[in-house]
């Protein structure tokens, strides 16, 4: 899908029409009785940026933009105004360096967790770990993936053995314990270990075991084991701005001359966007 890391006018955004949209069927019986079935796990957001529209000049930099996205051809970012941002919201950690961005919404005992693909360069988000400054971590942009930089554990590995289950083994004591997810990476020779999540077991004070490691290629030499924030562990929230991915949802930018000078789009409709899996 080809999208353009550029934002919609921010001053036809904010006098824009739209929100979430759900697709939900209902079917009634003759008692008066409702079945409801929801059909998407996420609403798709929808926005009419006509209403944004003011002056020649609004109008002239909306054709801009339409015509360099090509239409519908080309997403790109919106800033809806009436939900753009994040205040100490707590992240689902899984004990991986990386995590996604998100927002929780709660009412009345139910919640909707909504993933921030697009969050904002400036101002700069923040994290807090246990509600303190934290800075140990970089953000893409381009698609909400947060990754911290500093495990609270590094060892070196020193050998893997090709067993039900592989025993890993570091150069000193590592400090693990049963149960604990830990990151494996930068192994030579049983590459298939690297870039995992392990669940760890049967610790001793320099072994740990991990997967199945019986079919992999036999172990060579390096391998780092890392441990993350893990998911009972502190909690680490972020705050910060974010855009929703978007497109037109037209191929044609239809106008109406009024007066000298103004002339209205008569329906610009914009419409998020999600990749396809």
């Amino acid at each position: 899908m080809a999208f353009d890391e550029v934002l919609f006018p921010t001053n036809i955004s904010k006098g824009s029409s739209g929100g979430p949209n759900w697709n939900t069927d209902i079917v009634t019986v003759n008692s008066g009785h409702e079945a409801r079935n929801q059909n998407w796990a996420d609403p798709i957001h929808r926005y009419n940026a006509a209403f944004g529209v003011r002056t020649q000049s609004d109008l002239e930099t909306l054709i801009t933009f339409f015509l360099a996205r090509q239409g519908m051809a080309r997403a790109f970012r919106f800033k809806d105004w009436t939900d753009y941002s994040a205040a100490n919201e707590v992240l689902v950690l899984t004990g991986a360096p990386t995590a996604q961005l998100i927002k929780t919404y709660t009412n009345g005992g139910q919640s909707y967790v909504r993933n921030i693909t697009k969050p904002i360069a400036s101002p700069a988000m923040t994290m807090r770990r246990a509600a303190s400054s934290f800075t140990d971590f970089t953000v893409d942009t381009a698609t909400g993936i947060i990754t911290l930089t500093v495990p609270d554990i590094t060892k070196t590995i020193t050998g893997i053995t090709a067993a039900d289950p592989g025993v890993v083994t570091t150069d000193g004591a590592h400090g693990f314990s049963n149960g604990e997810f830990i990151w494996l990476h930068s192994v030579l020779g049983m590459t298939e270990v690297n870039n995992k999540l392990q669940t760890i077991a049967n610790v001793t004070s320099t072994t740990f075991e991990i997967e199945d490691t019986s079919a992999f290629t036999a172990y060579s030499s390096a391998g780092t084991a890392e441990q993350y924030i893990q998911p009972a562990g502190d909690a680490l929230d972020w705050s910060g701005d974010f855009d929703v991915p978007t497109r037109f949802d037209t191929d044609s930018l239809p106008a109406t001359w009024e007066a000298f000078e103004v002339n209205t789009p008569d329906d610009i409709s914009i419409i998020e966007v999600r990749d396809i899996a």
